[in-house]
């Protein structure tokens, strides 16, 4: 019985460690231009459109850059879903045409 409790114990104590692990791993921050922001209100409403996402756990709009930085979690949320929201807001972000790297991951660019 005791050996059977260890075992269950055990395999529950491993299996949250490799899903914290894996949870950390789908952390990621992408930058994405923002166009169409004409003052720091826009850049604020950007913002807090962004946060207000589900998955989205930190954002900088810099309306001087015309960019948002965001720190999203991957399994929650797709840059597809933040470029939306960003064109919800009344501003846009454009796929630059011919450059297949920044068109794949969405007009932006994104690390881990």
């Amino acid at each position: 019985m005791y050996k059977r409790q260890v075992s269950i114990i055990s395999t529950v104590a491993l299996i949250l460690l490799l899903s914290v692990g894996s949870v950390s791993a789908a952390i990621r921050t992408v930058t994405i231009r923002v166009k169409g922001m004409t003052c720091g209100g826009c850049a604020t409403s950007v913002e807090q459109a962004l946060e207000s996402t589900e998955g989205v756990q930190n954002v900088r709009v810099s309306f001087g850059r015309g960019k948002a930085v965001i720190k999203y979690d991957d399994q929650k949320v797709t840059v597809a879903k933040l470029r939306e929201v960003i064109n919800s807001t009344g501003m846009s972000c454009e796929v630059p045409k011919g450059d297949k790297k920044k068109t794949e991951s969405g007009c932006c660019s994104s690390s881990q």
